[in-house]
């Protein structure tokens, strides 16, 4: 068995390695690299990045050298590339995935094509969690933002109304360590003093895994590292129901700083988000849940839990 497993890696590494796949990952390259300087996107990224668009088209470029379905995607759906590289470029947010800032994901999509429907390989681009945290620094209206696991014994009283929460925190790291966790707290409080607390238990976290995955089985991102998982899930939904994002709150125009001053004062309503559209980072809602920024089970084949996107 161990010798049909080596030559098995060994045939697949000469298949990667053969003049056509090699060629073929040169054509996909030179392609892009050709879309990426035509003259209308070489403007809007020089004008998103300026003196840095030459490192950063070279970082979409290589990501998708690297990954056989981003290849896929670029030959079948091209423009989803050049969209998720300029949201990328929009938010001035590395797509490193070893970053953990932003992904330029691929999705085999169903999409309608005259009475029938097919598959189709297409790019997304996901906000990662420390892309939130980012765009939530950059907007200079937080003075503390967190999400910390909750062991059993230490949540005393929690208030869902009110919000009030009382948590007596186990000193001991190593007796800390060795007590399940039972929930997950986030918490953020801005400059002039107010304060947003949400808890979830991971109950509450299991079904909501559920109810968003795919088919009848875990997505992989959820198995590998549930509890990252569910700090993540309680992050978005506290920044992205309640909280503020910026672009780039120094270079932001005037109804942007509007924004984030009227939510550090407490004075933004429904009402407000008509008016800075545009200006608060969300997701694809066809596609991904505004709330809690995940991919829904709806048409995609994979999640993003399932490509391991933290």
């Amino acid at each position: 068995m161990a010798n049909v497993n080596k030559g098995g890696v060994i045939a697949k590494t000469q298949e990667n390695n053969s003049p056509a796949a090699v060629q073929s990952k040169q054509t996909v390259a030179t392609l892009l690299n050709s879309m990426l300087d035509s003259e209308g996107y070489k403007n809007r990224f020089n004008e998103l990045l300026g003196a840095r668009t030459p490192q950063f088209v070279g970082s979409v470029v290589s990501l998708v050298n690297a990954d056989a379905n981003l290849q896929k995607a670029f030959q079948q759906a091209p423009i989803t590339i050049i969209q998720s590289a300029l949201k990328a470029a929009t938010y001035d947010l590395p797509i490193d995935p070893a970053l953990g800032y932003a992904y330029i994901v691929p999705f085999n999509n169903t999409i309608k094509d005259g009475n029938s429907y097919i598959k189709r390989m297409e790019a997304s681009f996901i906000l990662g969690y420390k892309g939130m945290l980012q765009l939530a620094m950059r907007t200079g209206a937080y003075k503390k933002i967190n999400v910390v696991d909750i062991r059993e014994g230490e949540l005393v009283h929690y208030d869902r109304l009110t919000e009030e929460i009382e948590i007596n925190f186990i000193e001991d790291e190593e007796i800390r360590s060795e007590q399940p966790i039972k929930g997950w707290c986030g918490y953020f409080q801005l400059v002039n003093g107010m304060e947003k607390t949400i808890y979830m238990s991971k109950s509450a976290i299991i079904a909501h895994e559920k109810k968003n995955r795919k088919g009848q089985n875990m997505g992989k991102g959820w198995r590998d590292d549930f509890d990252s998982m569910a700090a993540k899930t309680v992050l978005r939904r506290l920044i992205g129901k309640w909280g503020l994002m910026s672009i780039d709150y120094q270079k932001a125009n005037a109804s942007t700083i509007a924004a984030a001053e009227a939510i550090a004062k407490g004075q933004l309503d429904d009402e407000d988000l008509q008016t800075i559209e545009g200006h608060i980072v969300t997701e694809d809602g066809k596609t991904i849940d505004t709330t809690t920024g995940e991919v829904l089970a709806s048409n995609e084949e994979f999640s993003q839990e399932e490509l391991g996107v933290q």
